[in-house]
């Protein structure tokens, strides 16, 4: 069974010169596992019970996380991306533009989105990836965040950007991390964005 999973997934017709009895295919192993298998997709198009606020903590005023279509702003330079990675949706800090560009952007401290339950296989490599953005003008500090972790029993930090002094537009970058020590467990992603310290303009998707 080993040999013919093998098999089928190698490439054929790329070996120089095959010996007798080979079965003439190149595997590429990667790390050396089987083929990645998807455990929890979510491109935001339809709504699969991501919970704001779900500690009931959060502090901003404006700029909540929401699941909707976003409205591009900017202010020199685009903040909040008008375009996602897919489809028409994503997850937002307020989705609308207002009047002005800091209409609707983070304020006044900490806004969170945490996923449904998602139930991990209890072995082989775990990985979070996904896409992701935080724009800010140059009145953010390195109090301001966006941070993405995993909790379960215990709690992996998969990405903490920090604010700062200076001019960072938005573009979609990708991310991931190894979550292999919540195999087994029942966790949720958390993702929490702060305009904190003193005002600034943030936003993030």
């Amino acid at each position: 069974a080993v040999r013919d999973q093998r098999v089928n997934h190698a490439t054929t017709g790329v070996v120089t010169n095959p010996r007798t009895g080979s079965p003439n295919r190149l595997l590429l192993t990667g790390a050396g596992g089987p083929p990645a298998t998807t455990i929890y997709f979510d491109n935001f198009e339809t709504s699969t019970g991501w919970t704001t606020n779900p500690s009931g903590t959060d502090t901003a005023t404006t700029g909540q996380w929401q699941r909707g279509d976003p409205a591009q702003t900017s202010s020199g330079v685009v903040l909040q991306l008008g375009t996602t990675v897919s489809g028409v949706n994503d997850l937002v800090t307020g989705a609308s533009a207002g009047t002005g560009a800091g209409s609707f952007d983070v304020d006044g401290g900490v806004t969170s989105i945490r996923s449904p339950a998602i139930t991990l296989p209890s072995s082989g490599t775990l990985t979070l990836s996904f896409s992701w953005y935080l724009s800010h003008l140059n009145n953010a500090t390195s109090a301001d965040f966006f941070r993405v972790r995993v909790v379960g029993t215990t709690t992996t930090t998969v990405l903490n950007q920090l604010g700062s002094a200076t001019t960072r537009a938005g573009a979609w970058s990708t991310a991931s991390g190894n979550i292999s020590g919540h195999a087994g467990q029942s966790v949720r992603i958390l993702i929490d964005t702060a305009d904190a310290s003193t005002a600034s303009l943030i936003e993030a998707g």
